[in-house]
């Protein structure tokens, strides 16, 4: 059983959570620089003038959507 006024257990607590907090801070970088990298690419791809006007139409939606849930406007 667990003493809940034991510094050390207290401690070690501290530091999952902690390292669980930086973890979920580490996703969210490399989830925001994919989804950066992507649509760096997808702007590419719609600049080359090798797609359709669907396919445009698609890549530029794609592009638009990543920039409003990075900013949170979902």
């Amino acid at each position: 059983m667990s003493d809940p006024y034991d510094p050390i257990e207290a401690a070690m607590r501290n530091l999952n959570n902690a390292n669980a907090l930086a973890a979920e801070q580490a996703k969210g970088k490399a989830m925001l620089y994919a989804g950066n990298e992507l649509a760096r690419v997808l702007d590419d791809i719609a600049q080359v003038g090798q797609l359709d006007a669907i396919a445009k139409a698609v890549v530029i939606a794609t592009i638009a959507k990543w920039n409003r849930a990075k900013t949170g406007q979902l």
